[in-house]
């Protein structure tokens, strides 16, 4: 076979084995592709085309990376090389000496900008001291913009207008870690784009990662846009954009605009344009505060001002206290102060960018004591040709996309015990792209050996329960004081409805006893749980629960419980009103655990 090679090396990485067989499982599913990629087992250039189909300039670029970190008389890509630089992209990090990279981005940043260079490890060794070209810096926002929007032709401005701003104050090139740090602290969401990109082409995992979307038409925005936006100061888990207030399709109506922004309960973003002979202009604002209409400095550190045309730049807060509620300005109703839509400035006023009330004067100032200094447009006053203003909607349950990707871990933890844990493809690799989850080959019946394991839920009642299973086989139940949901274990009928014991008040003097008074209930649960009898005691008085066997401190809570009855003592041991070797047995049956 064309890939048996007798000197070949063998790649030492940080991979656990388990990674290391889904890694192979996926080179092996990739070279069914191309059946001369099938008969040697190597993976050649239309391989990688085909595999990161929405980047011709990716495809070309790793194959070719790729074979000179091969460095070897092969014409295809070997497992082994696959291996290397997958530990790159799976952990974020490699400790092979020839791939000791930053990150995720600062790989694919030198694999794009390495194109042509016939010599890759001495290249990669004088990483730190490379430079990276204006056209070089262009393909490599071509292959972030490609990786967010799974899309191959791409509208170009807005990553014109994103170069440009780099190299405005650079004659000639930039190193490539000061593009990289750039990167680090602007566009930080990267490296989980990169990442995701690289487990959904090459591993076959289901993306996560969705660009925001356009809900309405823009005679502003595209996608493309927004993948900057996006990537420059939108939160995580914005989901889409909608339409909140247009020139083109409103009149310029003051009041209107300021009632839809008072009763916004979103993220807001402000794009104006203007334009002076045959001159664009395009600047706008990004809030994340609740508005209101009362001419007083509202806003967050979060919101910024950014210019679009004729580049790409993104001014954020000061940080310092003075910034936090000098964001935002909106006044309708106060006459006697400056009526208009207000970004930054001081004490409401001295606006870094004001629109007027009539919705078509505009002036702009290059710094201000709330946002960093740059410039929005050349002109300090101009007249707006379009204004958009747009809500921007997020995932519902959510605040990180990667939190998807925890989800999907605890959704796969099944109670069976299994041999080979590389049976399902879809489960294995997902478990280890944290790195922080347990090894997948730890099975199920080693888990239940253990002291306990706990789950926090909510109960039925809506209140929150935490369910502990004993390693006697028992089950606790602990809630907050708000409320419980109690069925009594001494009543036959399995049908009586259950009492809600809730906010208890005192007993009269009179029908207070020495002693606590103690009842035997059934605790109901949620239908997720796996038993729906728990043993437990409830102290009828003073409306706690208490567990047969503990001490008389304890009230299911972890907290010191006293009671409401006579301090004359209380009972260690309560008699219970049905016989333990029963409920061990009911609970053995519905729970099915072996004792």
């Amino acid at each position: 076979m064309g890939n048996c090679v007798t000197n070949r090396t063998k790649i030492q990485t940080n991979l656990e084995k388990p990674q290391k067989l889904y890694i192979h499982q996926a080179f092996m599913r990739q070279t069914l592709t191309n059946p001369e990629s099938r008969k040697q087992l190597l993976l050649f250039e239309d391989n990688f085309i085909e595999m990161f189909d929405e980047s011709l300039i990716l495809g070309q670029s790793m194959y070719w990376f790729l074979l000179g970190l091969q460095n070897n008389e092969q014409k295809g890509i070997e497992y082994e090389t696959m291996l290397q630089i997958s530990e790159v992209f799976v952990l974020g990090k490699s400790e092979n000496e020839i791939l000791r990279l930053p990150n995720r981005v600062s790989l694919i940043v030198l694999i794009v900008s390495l194109f042509g260079n016939l010599n890759i490890k001495d290249a990669i060794k004088q990483f730190t001291s490379l430079e990276i070209t204006y056209l070089q810096t262009t393909k490599c926002m071509q292959v972030f913009i490609n990786m967010m929007l799974r899309k191959q032709n791409l509208n170009e401005q807005p990553i014109k207008a994103f170069v440009d701003s780099i190299f405005q104050k650079v004659n000639g090139n930039v190193s490539i870690l000061q593009l990289i740090k750039f990167f680090d602290n602007y566009m930080s969401q990267l490296e989980e784009i990169v990442e995701d990109y690289y487990y959904n082409k090459f591993l076959g995992e289901q993306k996560l990662f969705r660009n925001p979307q356009l809900q309405h038409p823009s005679h502003i925005l595209n996608q493309e846009w927004i993948a900057f936006m996006y990537l420059s100061f939108m939160h995580k888990d914005s989901n889409k954009l909608e339409l909140l207030y247009s020139t083109n399709v409103h009149e310029r109506n003051f009041e209107l605009l300021s009632n839809l922004l008072i009763e916004c309960q979103t993220s807001v973003l402000f794009l104006i344009q203007c334009e002076e002979g045959n001159r664009k202009y395009i600047f706008g604002a990004y809030t994340n505060f609740e508005w209101k209409d009362d001419a007083q400095p509202n806003g967050s550190k979060e919101d910024c001002i950014f210019q679009m045309l004729p580049q790409f730049k993104v001014y954020k807060t000061k940080n310092d206290k003075f910034t936090r509620s000098q964001c935002t300005y909106l006044n309708s109703k106060h006459s006697e102060l400056k009526q208009g839509i207000g970004f930054g400035g001081e004490l409401a006023k001295e606006f870094r960018v004001f629109l007027n009330q009539d919705l078509i004067n505009v002036q702009c100032k290059n710094h201000d004591k709330t946002y960093e200094p740059g410039e929005l447009m050349p002109l300090k006053q101009a007249k707006v040709s379009i204004l958009e203003v747009w809500t921007i909607q997020q995932i519902q349950g959510t605040t990180q996309f990667k939190d998807l990707i925890y989800q999907k871990i605890d959704e796969q933890i099944e109670v069976e015990e299994f041999e080979n844990p590389l049976v399902h493809l879809d489960e294995d690799i997902s478990s280890y792209r944290s790195g922080d989850h347990p090894s997948l080959n730890d099975s199920i019946h080693q888990l239940k050996e253990k002291d306990s394991c706990d789950w926090e839920g909510e109960s039925q009642s809506g209140f929150e329960e935490e369910i502990i299973i004993r390693g006697d086989g028992f089950e606790e139940v602990k809630k907050n004081e708000q409320g419980f949901e109690v069925i009594p274990l001494n009543e036959a009928s399995i049908n009586k409805k259950s009492i809600k014991v809730q906010n208890l008040q005192k007993l009269p003097q009179s029908s207070q006893h020495d002693d606590n008074q103690f009842e035997e209930v059934l605790i109901k649960t949620s239908e997720s749980m796996d038993s729906s009898a728990l043993q437990m005691v409830y102290n009828v008085v003073s409306g706690t629960f208490g567990q047969a066997e503990s001490d008389d401190n304890w009230n299911g809570d972890n907290s010191d419980w006293k009671g409401n009855g006579s301090a004359t003592g209380k009972p260690s041991r309560v008699q219970l009103s049905k016989d333990l070797a029963t409920i061990t047995e009911d609970l053995k049956e519905s729970t099915n655990t072996q004792y």
